[in-house]
């Protein structure tokens, strides 16, 4: 869970001058939660185990029991507790008004300076890879036909095969002509 500002500032605040607010309302959340889960516990042993009810605490299993010390009261103050804390963190919640994306990057190295460097680094690299791209984007630009990634490569590559075998066309030709008028150049 990430907590935001807001957040971490409510449980400072609570931790340090709520302290006895929060006290009670642990204390009444608890009381609640306790006090609900015995009256569901005795409507449940009434309904589904009649023959339970009004029996003396020895007679009924533990979990079934109801005194407060018993397992599913405990249980239900816990759950009436957590309900304070979980509607504390989430009114906190509430009020962090800033996204997980609009605030600066969290971690990194630990020294403000370095994490800055860091970052104008990653910045720097980004931008020259952006003029990079815009530089081969203009070479492709001046280039009639096709204009995709890599065109260029592919283009200089077909070029270069192209006056290859034109060279060799043309020094095959020149060597059949001087043949015809030389010969093989040898006698014998």
């Amino acid at each position: 869970m990430v907590m935001g500002a807001a957040t971490k500032n409510f449980m400072r605040v609570a931790g340090g001058r709520l302290g006895s607010y929060l006290d009670k309302a642990f204390k009444i959340g608890g009381d609640v939660g306790q006090a609900g889960a015995t009256a569901a516990l005795n409507y449940g042993v009434k309904k589904f185990a009649p023959d339970l009810a009004g029996k003396a605490a020895g007679e009924i299993p533990k979990f079934l029991r109801n005194a407060p010390t018993s397992t599913i009261p405990q249980a239900g103050r816990l759950l009436g507790q957590g309900a304070i804390l979980a509607t504390g963190l989430g009114a906190a919640q509430m009020l962090d008004q800033q996204s997980n994306y609009s605030q600066p990057m969290s971690g990194g190295t630990g020294n403000k300076e370095m994490d800055t460097f860091l970052m104008s680094q990653q910045l720097q690299n980004q931008k020259f890879m952006h003029d990079m791209a815009l530089v081969q984007q203009r070479a492709e630009s001046r280039i009639p036909g096709a204009q995709y990634d890599g065109s260029l490569l592919r283009d200089a590559a077909a070029a270069e095969k192209m006056y290859t075998e034109a060279g060799e066309f043309t020094n095959r030709e020149v060597l059949g002509v001087a043949r015809s008028l030389y010969g093989t150049g040898l006698r014998a």
